[in-house]
């Protein structure tokens, strides 16, 4: 099984397959098969803009997909098709009838359409919430010298061949509707859409000539439609370079830094399709319910294409969509135990200096069940999802019965029974070795958490309940994050305020404590493959939750985490009077290493 390597830093990297640790370079290409972008905001007159750069002289199908920084939903998501040395810019704003859109001025072809070439706006299921979250980015599979390839082009004019025949490869196609070898041998119509099972996809097959019209050569399917095939390969593990940026349109403040770049994420291409999901009018799901949710962080495609994949190099005993090896391999790369950054916050005639932490932990929503989530987040559905698994984490015993994801991330914990007692995972010290906070939290000059209690009196713990957490030091709130996080989690605020008496920089080491009961979901044992109404209480029965099951995590303390601190400076005696900066995070593992 190939292993990842975490692009910018270096990473303590797992072998699955064998069980033994090596140590990754520190690698100065900035590049990958997959990119995480630990942020975007549409807040308070913000915006973040996206580049993504296509490094290959082939034809790449990327995944770009925004999650919900409190749950890491799916709030938006679409494919690219980049041609040859492509790059493709966009802006993630606020707008639209649900609050956030994406816009460009960019011709590359997206499936779907965007509005006028220009809008695609965030569908309302999950955007409640969702001004603020972290965006995907991952390479579905690289394909060239087709009529695929030759429609998405730009050629010499910047615009794409013809992207509505790009679009026509991306309706599904049922595991028993047609065969590959059928379409070849010209026997039968091409069916349009993903060919998971074989990793091909085609487009139209009628009447027609040439590349512009939307049609294939050759006429009415006598032979075109071997020509209008594309088969795709694993995406080059150094195929994409992703940037990003956000701004503030009101004070002029800008930072921005690449994403964090993972290499070889995937073994063999993951092509799915982007239709949505479909109810019958028993209230069910219609087959293939996770369709335009894969590729994830945990899954590439339906297990029918396992055959397809292993003969492109991808181990499926370890790295099928039932394993989740994906998932695991990815908190291994970015395994985190400890997060390390500076900071400052305060105010003088001459200047004011304030930071924020970001500090996301990507695939967490690969911890529940999808199935169950659309069972409850579409009005179509006319069936409830039987949850039958009891099992939730332990850890926290005051706190009411838990998901089985690895948060919320404790910010003060302890040895003993009682987590509110204990001491802060948030240790900070002045620039000159001096400790901020003291072992007792519970003494009026200790740290303090908000919301909840005050300077004079903190609280004894706080928690990271999302998995987009914006950490504000005193008074200072650079990325004008929405709102607080509640004590219970509810709610989608992801902003916590710590305050610091006394002091108004240093720096912090923030201890990342994995929960004990992190569960996986995962379709393992099921014999629902792309076909078939999926009942959400088909297996609910011993330890099925609904469709599907869950699978412990592992013995391995690995839990992904990326992001960073966000500056800002503003200085009164200039005319350009705000200034603002991103530094990733440092972080420590448990293996002794650091990225």
């Amino acid at each position: 099984m190939k292993q990842f390597q975490k692009y910018g830093v270096a990473a303590a990297v797992a072998s699955i397959a064998t069980g033994a640790f090596a140590q990754s370079e520190i690698s100065q290409n900035e590049a990958g098969d997959l990119a995480i972008v630990p942020y975007y905001t549409v807040e308070n007159g913000q915006n973040t803009g996206i580049h993504i750069i296509n490094t290959t002289a082939k034809t790449q199908v990327v995944k770009v997909r925004l999650r919900r920084g409190s749950d890491s939903k799916d709030a938006l998501d679409f494919n690219l098709v980049m041609s040859a040395y492509d790059e493709w810019t966009a802006n993630i704003g606020a707008g639209g009838p649900n609050g956030v859109q994406v816009t460009t001025n960019d011709t590359t072809c997206t499936v779907p359409a965007f509005t006028n070439g220009k809008i695609a706006n965030m569908p309302d299921t999950y955007s409640a919430g969702a001004t603020e979250g972290y965006v995907e980015i991952i390479g579905m599979g690289e394909t060239s010298a087709n009529l695929f390839a030759a429609y998405a082009d730009h050629g010499t004019t910047g615009v794409p061949a013809d992207c509505a025949a790009v679009r026509e490869h991306f309706y599904r196609v049922s595991a028993s509707a047609t065969s590959t070898l059928t379409e070849i041998l010209g026997l039968l119509p091409a069916v349009r859409g993903v060919h998971t099972s074989a990793l091909t996809s085609s487009g139209k097959c009628s009447a027609g000539s040439g590349v512009g019209n939307g049609k294939d050569t050759g006429g009415a399917c006598s032979g075109g439609a071997a020509s209008n095939l594309a088969t795709f390969v694993d995406t080059p593990k150094t195929a994409l370079k992703v940037s990003w940026m956000v701004t503030d349109s009101d004070s002029g403040l800008e930072m921005g830094d690449n994403a964090v770049h993972i290499e070889n994420f995937a073994e063999a291409p993951m092509m799915t399709n982007q239709q949505p999901l479909s109810f019958g009018t028993n209230g069910q799901l219609n087959y293939d319910p996770l369709n335009f949710e894969l590729p994830n962080l945990a899954y590439g495609a339906w297990k029918s294409s396992e055959g397809a994949r292993q003969t492109e190099g991808a181990d499926t005993s370890a790295g099928s969509i039932s394993s989740g090896a994906l998932f695991d391999n990815l908190r291994a790369a970015l395994q985190a135990d400890n997060v390390v950054n500076d900071w400052a916050a305060f105010e003088t005639d001459a200047a004011e200096v304030a930071t924020d932490w970001v500090v996301t932990l990507p695939g967490q929503y690969v911890m529940t069940n999808p199935i169950c989530d659309a069972y409850s987040s579409y009005a179509e559905a006319k069936t409830a999802c039987a949850v039958t698994s009891a099992t939730v984490l332990t850890g926290i015993s005051s706190l009411a019965a838990l998901d089985k994801n690895e948060l919320p991330l404790t910010l003060a914990s302890s040895t003993t029974t009682n987590p509110l007692s204990g001491d802060s995972n948030l240790t900070l010290w002045d620039r000159e070795e001096q400790g901020q906070n003291v072992a007792d939290p519970t003494v009026s000059d200790g740290l303090g958490f908000s919301p909840g209690g005050s300077v004079g009196t903190p609280t004894a713990a706080a928690y990271l309940w999302r998995e987009v957490n914006v950490i504000s030091f005193n008074d200072g709130n650079v990325l004008k994050s929405k709102e607080l996080q509640s004590d219970d989690g509810t709610g989608n605020g992801l902003r916590v305020v710590v305050d610091v008496p006394g002091a108004d920089k240093g720096w912090g080491n923030l201890e990342i404590e994995q929960k004990a009961g992190a569960m996986r979901w995962t379709p393992e044992g099921e014999t629902i493959l792309d076909d078939g109404d999926i009942n959400p209480n088909g297996n609910a029965v011993g330890t099925k939750d609904g469709w599907g099951g869950f699978t412990a995590l592992g013995e391995q303390d690995n839990v992904a985490v990326v992001g960073f601190a966000a500056w800002s400076r503003k200085f009164t005696d200039q005319d350009r009077s705000n200034y603002g900066r991103a530094v990733e995070h440092s972080t420590v593992t448990s293996s002794g290493g650091s990225r």
